[in-house]
Formats: structure tokens, sequence, C-alpha cells
């Protein structure tokens, strides 16, 4: 798929937020960091968010006026047909605007750019819905997966991935749901999806689609625990039966969901530590405080109250006892500020860049290199 943004900028402009981390850590100043930017030069048009979310509610509001200027020269729009074909023209108008905008303004993300893409989706969608009333829910998915996937592809827009992790499970929900053992397997299904997705958009190195493939992973992260975790099952397997309870029955196989809610959160810190890989790290420590907020529900003794002065005592304790044992390196592992790191490596960049060389120090490389995030390597 074709990409509408200028990918050398894109690319360019990773950099610059490369270069930014490491001012804010004083391994560049700010010298070195225009620099840089200079080195990697991007002109597109991103202004501050204030500014953006002004421009996308005046590109939403300028969308709604042109469909009601339009419909004034179709015939018959109250009737499906005519409103689909208005809807299909708009959709056409609303891409081509869109096109020239990007090329001719340079946008990138800049909210007019995302209030024309989100009219098209819209505008394209509305047929599927008038013209095929009584269609499953799956069949809807389906088409809109046809839609939003290659939009995705093109612009990168950071909603895509949101919208079609939903869709996708959406779907496989809907399809399983139809038969007794469907439900019964739904957990499953659910935890084996979210790791299919997981290790596909983990092969994903382009740096075009970083914060999609970051969106990704936290949403797969996320549901794998989710579609293990004893609560979570046990309190929907009582709502799809709709079993209208003040406490939900107990369900099969609770001993292998006792051990998912436990051993998941680990595995995720365990191997974020070792990757380091932040946001495995984090979402590790997130469902680990989950977990432990399921064994309360269940079986705590203590009040709410109790409970919570419990756990925040821990946890400070905790933290110091780790700052303190962290201050010097410990397994690759410290609490200081990651400096070894050099501008060689960012020279090295710049080298590769100009020069079309290979860098030689291995100690960055942007994408998949040691520096935080899903691409992380083996250090902090």
């Amino acid at each position: 798929m074709k990409k509408a943004y200028n990918q050398t900028w894109v690319e360019n402009l990773y950099v610059h937020r490369q270069a930014a981390a490491w001012k804010s850590k004083n391994l560049l100043t700010s010298e070195q960091e225009e620099e840089v930017k200079a080195h990697f030069a991007e002109k597109f048009y991103r202004p501050g968010i204030f500014v953006k979310i002004g421009l996308f509610l005046f590109g939403v509001v300028a969308c709604s006026f042109f469909v009601g200027f339009l419909s004034l020269f179709i015939y018959d729009t109250s009737s499906e047909v005519g409103f689909s074909t208005l809807s299909l023209i708009c959709c056409a108008c609303f891409v081509f605007m869109l096109e020239y905008l990007i090329k001719t303004k340079n946008l990138f993300h800049s909210g007019v750019d995302n209030a024309l893409l989100y009219a098209a989706i819209t505008a394209a969608m509305v047929p599927v819905f008038l013209l095929f009333e009584h269609a499953p829910v799956w069949a809807y998915c389906l088409i809109a997966l046809a839609i939003i996937v290659p939009a995705t592809l093109r612009y990168a827009d950071l909603l895509g991935p949101v919208v079609i992790f939903g869709l996708i499970f959406t779907i496989m929900a809907e399809l399983m749901m139809k038969f007794p053992l469907g439900k019964a397997l739904l957990p499953f299904a659910v935890m084996v999806l979210a790791a299919l997705i997981y290790a596909l958009v983990r092969k994903n190195k382009d740096i075009y689609y970083h914060e999609c493939r970051q969106i990704f992973e936290v949403l797969a992260l996320v549901t794998f625990y989710l579609g293990g975790n004893y609560l979570v099952v046990r309190e929907l397997n009582a709502l799809i039966n709709g079993l209208n309870v003040s406490v939900a029955p107990q369900i099969a196989f609770a001993p292998l969901f006792y051990f998912f809610t436990f051993i998941i959160p680990v595995c995720y810190v365990f191997f974020g530590l070792k990757k380091a890989d932040r946001i495995l790290f984090i979402i590790g420590l997130i469902a680990f405080a989950f977990s432990a907020y399921t064994y309360v529900h269940y079986f705590g003794v203590l009040t709410a109250s109790q409970e919570l002065v419990l756990g925040g005592t821990l946890m400070i304790a905790t933290a110091i006892m780790l700052i303190k044992y962290l201050h010097t390196a410990k397994h690759g592992i410290s609490d200081e500020q990651n400096r070894k790191n050099s501008l060689e490596n960012l020279q090295a960049v710049i080298a590769a860049q100009e020069l079309g060389v290979t860098p030689t120090s291995p100690g960055l490389e942007f994408g998949g290199g040691t520096f935080g995030g899903g691409g992380a390597g083996e250090g902090y």
C-alpha cells in the first residue's frame, strides 16, 4: 500500500523525537539538537494540540456543511438509494480534498486531514447500513475492515488500530457466541487471537507505523491478560448466560484461570525487564495490580480502606528497596538514567544517512535498537 505522507519526512520526524529525548537526558546540547534537525529536515505542518483540536472541529463542521450543500443537487435524498449515492459522492470528494491538502499543505495528522479521513470512512459506510439493513453483525464488521485497513495502511491514523482491533474481536465473538462450545472456549480464543496479533505487529519495523504498532501492542497485551483473568472470565460468563445474580457462579477450568491471573503479569514484568521493553513492563505492573484486586475481590478479608493503606505501604517500601538495590546496575538494570549511548551514535546514524554507509556502533538502531518502546533491544 502506497503511503500518503512523505516517508522520509516521517523517518526524520522520528529522529527529531529521539534527539529531543537525548537532549532531555543531557546527552545532547541545544546546538547539537538543532544540528540533528538540520541534517534530518522535515516540512510537515504540525500545529499544537489546541490548534489541532480546533482544526479538527472546523473540518467536521465543513464536511457537514458540504454534505448539506451537495444534497440540494441530488434528487430524492430521502430514499435509501438517493442518500447512498450522496454519501458515495461525498466520500470521493473528501478523499480528493484529503490527498490534495496532504500534497500541497504538507499536513501530517494536523486535525483537518484527520477530520476528512473520518468523514470519508463514515460516508463510505453509510450505504452499507442503508442498503443491507438485515445483514449479520460480522458482515458489517468485515466490510468495515475492508475500508479501514487500507485507510490505516495509507494514512497511519492512530484511531485505525483501535477500530481494527475492536472489529476483529467483534467478528470472532459474534461467530463463537452462536454455539455453546464457542461460548465455553471464548476466553481461550481471545487469548490466542491477541497473542497472534501481537506476534504479527512485532514483525513490522516500519517507522511509518511506529505509533500504530505500539497501539496494537498495548491492546493485544491487555486483551491477552483480560482473556485469562479469573474475575473477568467469571463475571462475563454470568453476563453472557443471562444469570442475574449478585455473585457470579464458579466457572469451568477455574484453577487454570487462577494460574493465568498470576503468571501472565509475572511473565510480562520478567520479559519486559529482560528485553528492555517498556510497554510490556508497564502493562505487566498494571496487570499485577489488577490480579491483586482479583484476589481481594473474592478472598479479601480486609476493608477497602485497610487494603488501600496496606497496598500503598507495600508499594512505597518496594520502590525504596529497589531504588537502593539498583543504584548500582544489576543484571543490566539500574535506576539511573541510561547514559552509555553518546553523541557518537547519533553521528554514526547521520553518516549512514548522508554517506550511505552502515554505522559501526551497535548501540543504536532506529526502530529496533536499545531505546525503549516496542522495538527495544536487550538493555535500557
